[in-house]
């Protein structure tokens, strides 16, 4: 936890660090926990809850929390490579 004085200021801290595995938001506000979601650089947000995860949904990270996702579809497509072959 840490201390800020608006939501700008609180994103600007959170998106500030070299890592991006996870995040999570607190609030009543339906419309800030939506605005706090799409700007936050990380692989999984929670909204007013933290750390749980099922494995139907990826589970990935950004920046130097690394590259992939683990779980679901989505993390099976990360180790196929599309190739598209028209006759």
């Amino acid at each position: 936890m840490q201390p800020f004085t608006d939501e700008d200021e609180a994103l600007r801290l959170a998106n500030g660090v070299r890592f991006g595995l996870a995040a999570s938001v607190w609030t009543h506000d339906h419309a800030r926990a939506m605005r706090a979601t799409r700007a936050l650089h990380t692989g999984i947000v929670w909204v007013n809850t933290h750390g749980t995860t099922v494995s139907e949904m990826p589970h990935s990270g950004v920046k130097h929390s690394g590259y992939g996702s683990d779980l679901s579809l989505a993390g099976l497509l990360d180790y196929t490579q599309v190739k598209h072959v028209m006759m």
